[in-house]
Order: structure tokens, then sequence, then C-alpha cells
């Protein structure tokens, strides 16, 4: 094993569990933090401040420090082999004594996703509503942490009294139940954390905004607003939830074939509506999926959906014919082993889609998955199927505030300083010259990187420094960084193809034994005849160049696996990463014997 990667192991290796036997707040013993000694608040985001996904921030005062998400970034295709990234915690690591508690603001995948990956750094209580528990207790399952994590329920008691820090959960409407803004009462000032959210009087009973309460926050006065700026580009708002209701009820009865919706498994409303519009169609709404069901079963649970028509689990489906049905199901991303991917890939033997049917894309494409599900959506029409999009037909709106919703949360809250976050660069930069536009409370408007230490006190703000951020994924078993050796290799081979030589040299210098391989330069057969080839011409050369270079092993050695090299770049125009293994029989320098790649 290299140094290296024994530091990669060490550096990512889970600390030690302490198991706390209650989820009463923990006792611990604060030290300083470095840099963190000034008046003042101060505000520091470990992901999530410069792109959509990743959230995780931390407030500290007085050397005390709250924690705010722990979430999943979804990774695109320069990633191979992993799907999934995540903030690195290991400054909060650090000051884990100091950590007073974490709080989950809703259940997306982007703010709860990571809390079994980054809980384990921080060990600290968990605060969150009973519907985000619903989805953090399986995740934990998972990683063995159910039991341990001390979890806290907040809807029946919203404020959280910590010794630096009164939290306090506020309703904001988003795509799901029980979403929440964050109030924050420092003896420096008020913060008011509103990351996903919008306005919406959609009249949905589990989606609700406290707008008098708002009002009251404004009044109490608040030193630094942190908030969402995904939908800057929008200048009026989205359709409302309940005018995405009434358009499926009017779109679902149009189909006459097989027809096919998917949602975000989340969004619960658009669950009940796709249900709803099923059971007005006189088809039988057909849930597929383990997320889909679990959500409806967490909804379920709290006190959500208590008028729902009936619905058949797709297992239980089999009699039901497909122009009768809606099949409902997740993967509306284009995940790898979603239930739409594999229809789309038809690889579900129940529901085949083809020329006259139709599926409702009723859902938003996320940052990052733009190729995915296009490449979807292509290849469904390519076979006759009619794709229903929110870019033509009222099937979706968004989560997230416009213009004129963050203009009337900055007239309610009336912050002095503003922190623009969770959103492109492009989209944060116009929130800031949004918010000094509009004039009003705010004094100043910081657009902070991930990891600048912002200071906030008497209605002004200072970057006073840095702490190390990096970006990890998730890559099957291990959590590794994006920007290590192990990923670059995997980059380099993915776009590069790769070359395996192995080459055995006897006592008196002549080949024993020459192969090269390689599974993704060219098929098989073709590479078959050019490896004849090379072999062929090696076999030729490789004597006298042992000669000329005065039998010296690195020299001969690198003549090979550069010789071969370029003979694959002459016939293929491609220059493989090529992993060479090189033995001479009586020369023991593991310098020169062994593999090595280029």
């Amino acid at each position: 094993m290299s140094e290296n990667t024994e530091t990669q192991l060490e550096l990512f290796a889970l600390p030690e569990i302490s198991r706390p036997r209650e989820t009463a707040p923990m006792q611990k013993e604060f030290k300083p933090v470095p840099g963190f000694d000034r008046p003042g608040i101060h505000f520091v985001a470990l992901g999530g401040a410069e792109k959509v996904g990743m959230n995780m921030y931390a407030y500290i005062v007085d050397n005390r420090i709250i924690v705010v998400d722990a979430g999943y970034d979804f990774l695109n295709d320069d990633f191979p082999g992993m799907e999934l990234g995540l903030a690195d915690a290991s400054f909060l690591e650090n000051y884990r004594e100091n950590i007073e508690a974490l709080f989950i603001t809703h259940s997306h995948e982007d703010h709860f996703g990571a809390i079994a990956h980054i809980w384990p750094r921080l060990q600290c209580p968990v605060y969150a509503t009973d519907f985000t528990l619903g989805h953090i207790k399986p995740r934990l399952r998972e990683y063995n942490l159910e039991g341990v994590v001390p979890l806290n329920s907040v809807n029946d008691s919203p404020v959280v009294k910590l010794d630096s820090f009164d939290v306090e959960y506020v309703p904001v409407v988003h795509s799901l139940p029980e979403n929440a803004a964050l109030f924050i009462k420092t003896r420096y000032g008020n913060i008011f954390h509103a990351t996903d959210w919008r306005f919406d009087n959609c009249g949905i009973g589990f989606m609700k905004t406290d707008y008098p309460r708002l009002d009251e926050i404004g009044n109490q006065g608040v030193e630094l607003y942190v908030g969402d700026s995904i939908h800057m580009a929008h200048d009026h708002a989205e359709p409302s939830e309940s005018e995405i209701r009434e358009s499926l009820m009017q779109l679902v009865p149009k189909f006459k074939n097989t027809l096919v919706a998917t949602c975000f498994a989340s969004n619960i409303a658009r669950m009940e509506s796709l249900i709803l519009a099923a059971h007005a169609a006189g088809r039988t709404p057909v849930i597929a999926g383990m997320s889909l069901i679990e959500n409806m079963r967490i909804a379920k649970e709290c006190g959500f959906l208590p008028d729902l028509p009936p619905v058949v689990e797709a297992k239980q489906a089999k009699d039901i014919p497909l122009d009768k049905m809606l099949y409902i199901c997740a993967g509306s991303q284009g995940n790898y082993r979603s239930g739409l991917t594999r229809i789309v890939n038809g690889e579900n033997k129940d529901i085949r889609l083809g020329q006259g049917d139709a599926i409702i894309f009723s859902s938003q494409i996320i940052p990052g998955n733009e190729q995915k599900i296009e490449r979807m959506q292509e290849k469904l029409r390519d076979a006759g199927v009619d794709v229903i999009s929110s870019e033509e037909y009222l099937v979706h709106t968004s989560g997230h505030g416009c213009k004129e919703d963050i203009k009337r949360m900055l007239e309610l809250v009336r912050p002095r300083v503003m922190i623009p976050v969770h959103g492109d660069k492009r989209d944060i930069r116009k929130q800031k010259r949004y918010a000094l536009e509009l004039g009003g409370s705010i004094r100043q408007v910081v657009v902070a990187r991930d990891g600048d230490v912002v200071n906030i006190l008497n209605g002004a703000a200072e970057i006073i420094g840095e702490v190390p951020t990096d970006e990890l994924g998730v890559d099957r078993k291990q959590v590794i960084s994006l920007n290590s050796q192990v990923v670059k290799n995997r980059k380099r081979i993915a776009f590069n193809c790769s070359l395996y030589i192995s080459v055995v040299l006897g006592e008196n210098w002549e080949v024993e034994d020459l192969q090269i391989s390689s599974i993704d330069i060219l098929d098989e057969k073709d590479f078959a005849a050019l490896a004849s080839e090379i072999k062929a011409e090696m076999l030729k050369s490789i004597p006298s160049e042992v000669v000329k270079l005065n039998y010296r092993a690195p020299q001969i050695k690198e003549y090979i696996q550069a010789k071969i090299r370029k003979m694959v770049y002459k016939a293929t125009d491609i220059k493989p990463v090529t992993f060479m293994h090189f033995y001479k029989k009586g020369l023991i320098d593991a310098s020169v014997c062994g593999e090595t790649d280029i």
C-alpha cells in the first residue's frame, strides 16, 4: 500500500462513535476555534454556496457551532462510478466538542441525504420535523446508525434552546411537507436561514407558509438572511401546485393507451394529484418503486393524505389492463437503477412503452442531470412515445421562489445583511444585484464561496478568512475526494481507454512472454488482430534494443512501453492509459520489476 493510499484511508476512516443512551443535548467542553474569536456571527458554507446541492452550513457564535443540513450532490458523468457527492466535514470534525446541534430543514436529498456519512464526524443531537425524520431513520438504518444518532422532533416544540442559539422552525412552502426556514437568535443578532422555499397559497393542507410569523420575525429584527437563489431567472411566480393538480385532472383522461407518469418521490402533493387524476380518468393508480411507496407511507404516518383514494402497488397490478392504469414511478432524473430507466431500456417485463403510448414527466431537471434525461426522452420519442413535459404542458411547478417571492420575503423579514446561496454562480450574483436594487433594510450583500468565513456584526459583513473545504464522492463502500488521484485516473481511463502490457524476459534477456490486452480501444476481434501485429513487431525489435540499451532493465522497460503505446496510437489515434507489468528473471530490483502506468 502506498503512502498516499494510507493517508487517504486514514482521512476518510470513520471516527470512533460514542453511543448516547438518550437524545438529550450532550455535555461537552468547548475549545477556541482559531480565527473565530471576533465578536459577531460567523457564517461558513461547507457546501451549497456556489452551486445547487451539497448543502451544509455552519453558524459560529462565541466558539459554539450549529450546523444546518447535510446534503448530497448529484454528480454528472464526469465522475465515473459515482453518483453522489457531499461536502467534506473535516473542519467541523476538528471542533466536534463545540457543535451544539445539527438542524435538517427538510427531506430533500441535497439537504439530508449525506447525514449517515457526516454525522459520525459531528456526533451531536439532530433536529428535524417528523416527516423529515421519517426519511432520516431509514438512511441511518442502512449504515447501522439507527438508535445511535440522537434524533429530536420539533413538531410539538418548534423552538430549540441551546447555549448560544435559539433555533425556531418556521413553516414555509416547498415541494414537500413540513419544509421549514430557521429563525436563529444569537446575542449578536438574529439570523433567518431559508434555502428552499416559495410562496404558494395553493390550499393543499400540508403546504403552508406562516406569514404572520414571518412579519413578527421582521419586527424582532434580522441581522442576517441566508437564502435560496435557484429561480432568480424567473421574474414572476410560477403556477400554484393547485393549478398543476387541475391541469393533470384535465390531461390524464385524454390518453387512451398505456400511460406512465414520473415525479419526485418526495413531492407528496404531486403524487396525490396524479392519483386523483387517475381516478377521475377511470384508471387505477399503480405505484412502482420503493421510494414512492416509502414516501407515501411516511406521509400517512404523519397524518397527511387522510382521504387518498385507493392505490395498487405494481407487484399487485398484474391483472389490470395497461390502458386502465396510470403507472406512477420514480426516476425522473434518469437514475441508473430507477424504475423509469428500466422501463425506458425495455427491462420492465410488465410495462413496455411504444407507438401511441405516453409518459408524463411531472418534474424538472436537477442541474447536472440534463444529458441523462435528454437521452432518456429522445429514446422514448424514437420509440413513438408521446413525451409530456413542463416545456409544453402545465405538469410541473417549482418549489423555489421567483423574484416576486424574494422581494416579498425581504419586505417581511427585513434583514440588514444578505448572503445568497443555493444556486449557480450566475443566479447568486443576480440575487445580490436584485437585493441591492430593492434597497429597503439591506445594507450589504455578500457573495461567499464554500469555505469563506463571513463575520457579521452591527449590520456590516466581512470575509475574514477561510477554512479547508473539499467535495467528496460516494464510491460504493468508501468516500473519496473528487480531486483525488483515484478519480483523476478514472477520468483518464474513461476518456482515453486503457492498455495492459505484460512482459517476461528470461535469464539471458530473451522474450519469454509478451501479452497485450485492452477492453475498450477496439472491439475484441479487431484488437486481437492489432495486438498480434504489434507482438510480432516487438518480438523482432526487442533483442536488438536490449543490446543497444546495454542490458539496462529500466530503459528496456521504458522502450517496450513507449513503443507499444506509440503503435496503438498510430493505428487508432488513441493514446491509452497504459499499465505495464515487467519482469526480468534474476533481477529483483522492485523499482524496475512490477507494475507501472502512464
